[in-house]
């Protein structure tokens, strides 16, 4: 760069030098005319002539842009290979330094310290995906394995012959029981998959959230009365748009969740409401409720808060993930209110 401008300089400089010369000797020749016989001198004569003086002119005008071409290319250079030196190292998490020497560099740094900001955000979440990524593949291999050990044990003894009749019924309620928990776990993990799909997003028609919602009730409605507990729905005529199935996923969730941890006699509740800025759907239960500490944590995928409890109940830890997965995608909000032994309610609220 530094030779490119001092040949630029130079250039100019040879050029201007030599305008300047043929201007003075038009000009000494007028001078010449005016005070003797014009005869006496020629143009070229004059020119020639100059022409000595000019080269020193000239030779020591280019050192000087020399010496002035290598300071202003070091002063141009400056705050760009000071933007360099900060973002050398993408991972250095630096800022990237303005220029101090002109303000006409400034944008380019800005604009170099943005995109930086830019790829480091990238990265935080192309790391924050991978650990989840990680923690997702061990919990699912944990949660896959511990029903198909359970299964595999109990199956064995059966196949034996040597176990009695009374334990053979006993053993096969238990490989009922962990193989209905193993279909729903992978029931759930289809349902992330899906959801994790954008193109569900694009199957948005409008919903009557009151009727949907009706039956959902009506299919959870039997898995209620086992426990004993009494399943109630309000509802306004209200509607959304939205994904069908996984609204209906939404609802379903929520109503079983309130089901699982609610003891027997207890009460669960959906209601549906409308508002100036959207729909909301509310469930609210008597059920054990959920510790302040653990709530900020209760929509991680396979966050449990007692895992004995849930074991017994049915729950993967998945329910909660997918109604926040849900509503995040729809663009709206979920709210949760609980304390232990005072039950749990949680608020969706949906755009129309």
């Amino acid at each position: 760069m530094e030779k490119r401008i001092y040949a630029y300089l130079a250039t100019v400089m040879a050029i201007t030098m030599l305008v300047t010369q043929i201007i003075l000797s038009f000009l000494m020749k007028d001078y010449y005319s005016s005070v003797g016989d014009p005869s006496i001198v020629s143009i070229g004569e004059i020119f020639v002539a100059m022409i000595p003086a000019m080269l020193g002119i000239l030779v020591f005008l280019l050192v000087i842009l020399f010496v002035l071409s290598s300071k202003l290319t070091d002063r141009i250079l400056t705050p760009i290979k000071k933007a360099a030196d900060s973002i050398e190292s993408i991972l250095s998490g630096k800022n990237v330094r303005e220029a101090s020497i002109y303000p006409e560099v400034r944008p380019f740094i800005q604009t170099i310290g943005h995109q930086k900001k830019q790829i480091d955000m990238a990265i935080s979440e192309l790391r924050e995906a991978e650990k989840m990524r990680r923690e997702f593949t061990a919990n699912v291999s944990h949660e896959l394995k511990t029903p198909l050990t359970s299964i595999n044990g109990f199956a064995e003894m059966i196949a034996s012959g040597t176990a009695p009749k009374e334990d053979t019924i006993k053993f096969a309620g238990i490989i009922h029981k962990e193989g209905t928990r193993l279909l729903q776990l992978i029931d759930d993990i289809i349902n992330l998959s899906r959801l994790d799909a954008t193109q569900t997003q694009q199957e948005f028609e409008i919903l009557e959230i009151d009727k949907l919602a009706g039956e959902i009730i009506d299919q959870l409605r039997f898995r209620a009365k086992d426990k004993d507990i009494d399943l109630h729905f309000e509802g306004e005529s209200i509607s959304t748009r939205g994904n069908r199935r996984m609204i209906e996923d939404l609802v379903y969730n929520l109503i079983d969740n309130g089901i699982k941890y609610t003891d027997i006699g207890g009460k669960v509740m959906l209601s549906t409401s409308s508002e100036s800025d959207g729909v909301v759907i509310q469930v609210s239960d008597t059920g054990i409720g959920i510790p302040m500490e653990d709530q900020a944590r209760i929509f991680e995928r396979f966050y449990q808060v007692d895992k004995s409890r849930s074991k017994k109940a049915g729950g993967s830890g998945l329910g909660l993930s997918i109604v926040k997965h849900i509503v995040q995608s729809h663009g709206g909000s979920i709210n949760l209110k609980s304390s232990p032994g005072n039950g749990t309610t949680i608020t969706v609220k949906l755009p129309k």
